[in-house]
């Protein structure tokens, strides 16, 4: 028998385990277990009870921006198929329709990978629709160039003050909505707090941009010129090869020909420019669910 509760600190063996197999072992999820266990909204977990496992979670997590944030939803992989994933998708989905309506949060919103098939359409028929969407990028670390050293970067961690931080070009042209480390939300003077804590900002040979190790290494440059994604890339690709099994990535908009171009020569691998990278927001209109 399968039965859904919130998830606890002690739980996160179990989550682990359900993790392992999930994006080569680079999962984020057990990196965050503790923070999300103790957040706002609702971290639930599916559990075995002839053995007492936990065996799917999903969470709803309330971000500065007042969005209702959904991430999080795994199935091990022994119980896949059995429907665990979706029951899980509607009951957080709908708590936070229940917050939407009390005014607790304005918005409700995920982003996924296209690959996720099964997860986008079980979303879609409860009312969410596609928001933005964008091309991943990525170098292996044998495509590093040998050629470059670490002291051939000049870093500076000096963070952008927050008014030139939400008045980036780089923003506006996303709808003011900062698609980062695969969390997509409006810049907020808490948000911006949160990142120089971290200390995401982060300029390399002049181009600026943020860069945060979220179980994948993920950046952003704000210029978004091909030098500088390059640039990023080629220093990450030197600080963490045999330090993390992920290569890093970032994303760029898919009508930006001349960017895609560039980049493609300088040898990353766009070979059917498919926008892999999905972000989708609930239409309270289309709040019709048909299973």
């Amino acid at each position: 028998m399968i039965e859904y509760r919130k998830l606890t600190h002690q739980d996160y063996d179990d989550v682990a385990e359900i993790c392992k197999d999930i994006w080569e072992g680079t999962d984020y999820l057990p990196e965050v277990f503790h923070k999300w266990v103790d957040s706002k909204g609702l971290f639930l977990g599916a559990v075995d009870t002839d053995t007492n496992k936990v065996i799917g979670t999903d969470k709803y997590s309330i971000l500065y921006d007042g969005t209702g944030w959904l991430e999080g939803l795994r199935t091990h992989k022994d119980y896949r198929g059995r429907g665990i994933g979706r029951e899980l998708a509607v009951r957080i989905v709908e708590k936070a329709k229940g917050d939407l309506r009390k005014g607790k949060i304005n918005n409700i919103a995920f982003s996924t990978h296209i690959s996720s098939v099964e997860s986008i359409n079980i979303m879609k028929q409860m009312g969410f629709r596609l928001e933005q969407e964008y091309i991943l990028l990525q170098k292996e670390y044998s495509a590093a160039d040998k050629t470059l050293r670490l002291e051939d970067f000049s870093i500076d961690r000096h963070a952008l003050a927050y008014k030139e931080f939400i008045e980036l070009p780089y923003l506006k042209r996303r709808n003011r909505i900062l698609p980062f480390a695969f969390c997509f939300q409006k810049p907020t003077p808490k948000l911006y707090k949160e990142l120089v804590k971290d200390n995401c900002f982060i300029s390399l040979n002049g181009h600026k941009g943020l860069f945060k190790l979220k179980g994948e290494p993920h950046f952003i440059v704000f210029d978004e010129s091909p030098e500088g994604i390059n640039t990023f890339m080629n220093y990450y690709l030197l600080l963490l090869n045999g330090k993390c099994n992920s290569a890093p990535l970032t994303s760029v908009m898919p009508w930006d020909v001349q960017l895609l171009a560039s980049l493609e020569a300088m040898g990353f691998t766009l070979e059917n420019l498919t926008c892999d990278y999905l972000y989708f927001t609930y239409a309270e209109k289309c709040d019709v669910v048909t299973f």
